[in-house]
């Protein structure tokens, strides 16, 4: 049995390779300094895409120093006030035409507060977005479903009614978890690599509207 396009009530998305494609930004940032710390291995990037900066430390900084730490910290601090924002190309026409329907929209990020509100002074992002949750709402971030079950409780819906956007491996893991339905974007994996783990994938939403999205929605099995 399928779902109805009916029982779709809220379309969430992540922030970072989804709505803006920043990940090269943050891996190459990130690749630098697992170099320079000498933690650096084979395959870093990709097990660090979709994780808070909590999270990066703890799994891969937690063997360096307290100065280091600092250091680092500021570091990125530094990095993320400089770093650009350009558009995933489709979603500054997307976000507006499904303003317009009578389903919600839901923004779940592992950036923290301060960036996402430099983000949003950019994109405007707070003109389409009726809940946007940051690494700063949660104990624990992605892969853990809390924060899309918090933006689920937020919106007033259940997770089985949600649709997610997600590129990470962390993020779609999180999603899933929380019981949504999850699309993938390859702008941090291949298709190929996603499709797995996803009801579907896309490369951008150049081609993307309300339509595309209820589709992805009922071709879900229940």
């Amino acid at each position: 049995m399928k779902n109805s396009k009916l029982d779709l009530k809220a379309i969430i998305f992540d922030m970072d390779g989804v709505l803006i494609n920043t990940e090269p930004q943050y891996e190459n940032f990130w690749r630098t300094a697992a170099k320079k710390y000498n933690v650096y291995f084979e395959g870093f990037e990709k097990q660090i895409r979709g994780m808070t900066v909590k999270k990066i430390f703890e799994a891969q900084f937690r063997d360096i120093g307290n100065l280091e730490k600092e250091n680092l910290l500021k570091e990125f601090k530094a990095f993320e006030d400089q770093m650009s924002f350009p558009e995933i190309p489709g979603i500054a026409t997307l976000l507006p035409h499904l303003k317009e329907s009578k389903i919600k929209l839901g923004l779940v990020t592992s950036s923290d507060l301060e960036k996402l509100t430099r983000v949003i002074t950019q994109k405007n992002l707070d003109l389409y977005f009726n809940v946007m949750i940051t690494a700063n709402d949660v104990v624990d971030g992605k892969p853990s479903p809390e924060c899309y079950l918090k933006a689920a409780y937020k919106l007033g819906v259940e997770p089985v009614n949600c649709i997610v956007f997600e590129d990470s491996f962390a993020g779609i893991s999180a999603a899933r978890s929380a019981g949504m339905i999850v699309v993938g974007v390859s702008s941090s994996h291949s298709k190929n690599e996603l499709m797995s783990e996803c009801i579907n994938v896309v490369g951008d939403f150049q081609r993307i509207g309300l339509k595309e999205i209820l589709d992805f929605y009922e071709s879900e099995e229940l």
